[in-house]
């Protein structure tokens, strides 16, 4: 049995192959279960049975007009079982699940081929051949082809028996809770409950989650897995959740559960998108799509930011029309509007990214660059946006991730952390030395515009950065041990910056001097020193700002620093009298 707890199956094919007999067969459960799916004999929604208690079975629709419901049904499973009616073989909706499978990334599966009671040998062993040739080189395990007849009950067992032993690949788990919402009802006497499979992480009764979009708060009374009660449910798991809020809350399929303040809404996402070889000379920029993601359908315009002659993958702004939720490393898939065919899938990069089309390019063709590697691209999204620090709690909520597996991303990178070790920021070279350069530039303005003083105060310089001071005194710390940067009594400037005095400024200010040392405590003002020395009383008070020589207060009183240490002693023996 595979290293996880639950393993989810899901079994897909093309409309009347029988996979819902299948099902039935497996496990005695009948997976339509609405009124409609009966009467019509095919399966509209999404069904799901328990093979034991660590496989699930999710039955999904086969008809075209029910393929956003199967997208929803496989966005979480682990193995997938295609199957192919023996009589029909290989058919339209067999490939298009096979390719959505595909582009959701499902690593492991198998082909079903049933009703094998209504072919003889002949045709049979041509089916066989023709899905070998078909499906090698895949996902599917095509040394593995099973053949039923659910009539007849052949072939059952041995199938049943496989499942029982399949390894699958652990899924990725994000270290918070989430769970996008497939189904909704009332109970009597209990109010809201859903059905969803736990992507990641786990909740026990009694947490406090978040219900998006809606952003609010509730609470679990109750859960349900394979049909029995229990106290907590986890990653893979299938659950029905009772949720309780004090707020009327009306919810909806395609709604999102998760850890408080562990994802964001997104208005629009950078994406990497597979396209299915057929479409993508189609392709165009500002097209409309219909974007399916877990259990969510939107309607997107999608922009080319990066691609490639020869590569099917590209890099894509997608801007939704209505706000989803989305996170890093989320599989979708995109279909076309009209008409309505699957025409690729990918994974979520980075969401609510903003600026000018040219950056949003750069940045396209630096994510393509780094696409496979999830470490680097997490190092290119914290540095995007190059004036924007990101501390642990925003890019962890950013990307989805919990703060310890946001902290395993960053170290592999060498990203500079600064402050605390609850909430750090994170900073790369690019950022470091972009912030650098930025108070290189500062400065030397500043001495340009302002020759007479020595330098600027901390607060000066966080008016063009807006930091944390935590922050902006960590990193002052490590400027000021490079060339460029002096500090000295809290004021910094550039090392190669010296206040240089004409011969007149000189006489004016030595003429100023001793005309406040003679002064001793009753100063002259600003205006009448000014007055006295021919000057504008800007320049006047430039002047003597330039050492500690003359102390100013409030600009208003200007002692000298010589007759200020002789009122410190007066005052001192005063009061030891």
């Amino acid at each position: 049995m595979s290293a996880i707890n639950q393993i989810t199956i899901g079994i897909a094919g093309h409309i009347d192959h029988g996979k819902t007999s299948l099902v039935h067969s497996l496990t005695g459960k009948n997976t339509d279960n609405l009124k409609e799916e009966i009467k019509r004999g095919m399966t509209i929604n999404i069904g799901f049975a328990h093979l034991n208690e660590q496989i699930c079975l999710i039955d999904v629709p086969g008809h075209e007009n029910f393929i956003k419901n199967m997208i929803a049904g496989v966005c979480n499973i682990d193995f997938a079982l295609l199957v192919i009616a023996a009589d029909d073989g290989i058919m339209p909706q067999t490939l298009e699940h096979f390719e959505i499978l595909t582009l959701l990334g499902i690593k492991s599966g198998a082909i079903v081929i049933n009703k094998i009671d209504l072919v003889d040998k002949e045709w049979l062993d041509l089916v066989k051949n023709d899905v070998k040739e078909h499906f090698k080189n895949s996902f599917i395990d095509i040394d593995n082809i099973f053949l039923t007849s659910t009539l007849k009950n052949t072939g059952v067992d041995d199938l049943k028996n496989y499942l029982f032993n399949i390894n699958v690949v652990e899924k990725f788990d994000r270290g918070i809770f989430r769970m996008f919402v497939d189904r909704v009802f009332s109970k009597t006497g209990f109010g809201n409950v859903v059905t969803g499979t736990v992507s990641s992480g786990n909740i026990k009764i009694g947490d406090k989650i978040k219900i998006s979009p809606q952003n609010k708060l509730v609470k679990i009374r109750g859960l349900q897995s394979h049909d029995n009660k229990v106290d907590v449910v986890k990653a893979g798991d299938r659950g029905a959740i009772n949720l309780h809020s004090l707020d009327k809350i009306n919810i909806l399929r395609g709604n999102h559960l998760s850890t408080i303040d562990t994802v964001s809404i997104s208005e629009n996402a950078i994406v990497k998108i597979k396209i299915i070889s057929k479409y993508i000379k189609k392709i165009k920029d500002n097209q409309r799509v219909r974007f399916l993601l877990g259990t969510q359908e939107v309607m997107a315009r999608i922009y080319i930011l990066k691609k490639i002659d020869n590569i099917d993958e590209m890099i894509f702004l997608v801007k939704f029309e209505k706000k989803i939720i989305s996170c890093f490393k989320d599989r979708f898939i995109v279909r076309s509007y009209s008409p309505v065919n699957t025409i690729g899938g990918g994974s979520i990069i980075d969401v609510n990214v903003y600026g000018k089309w040219k950056m949003n390019k750069e940045y396209g063709s630096l994510l393509f660059d780094e696409r496979n590697n999830d470490s680097n691209l997490i190092k290119l999204i914290i540095q995007n946006n190059i004036d924007k620090v990101y501390n642990l709690e925003e890019i962890s909520q950013k990307l989805g991730l919990s703060k310890s597996i946001t902290r395993d991303y960053v170290n592999k990178n060498n990203i500079s952390v600064y402050g605390n070790h609850e909430n750090p920021w994170f900073i790369t070279k690019l950022q470091k030395k972009n912030i650098y350069k930025k108070l290189l530039d500062f400065l030397e303005q500043f001495h340009v515009k302002n020759k007479y003083s020595k330098g600027v105060s901390k607060e000066q310089i966080n008016n063009i950065f807006n930091y944390n001071i935590v922050l902006l005194n960590d990193l002052l710390k490590e400027f000021i041990k490079e060339d460029d940067i002096n500090c000295d009594k809290e004021l910094y400037f550039l090392k190669k910056f010296d206040i240089k005095l004409s011969n007149q400024d000189k006489n004016i200010y030595e003429k100023v001097f001793k005309h406040l040392n003679n002064e001793k405590f009753n100063t002259s003002s600003i205006k009448e020193l000014a007055d006295l020395n021919n000057c504008n009383e800007s320049k006047l008070l430039s002047l003597i700002k330039i050492d500690d020589s003359i102390i100013t207060i409030n600009n208003n009183y200007i002692i000298t620093k010589l007759n200020y240490k002789k009122l410190l002693d007066i005052i001192n023996l005063y009061f030891k009298n």
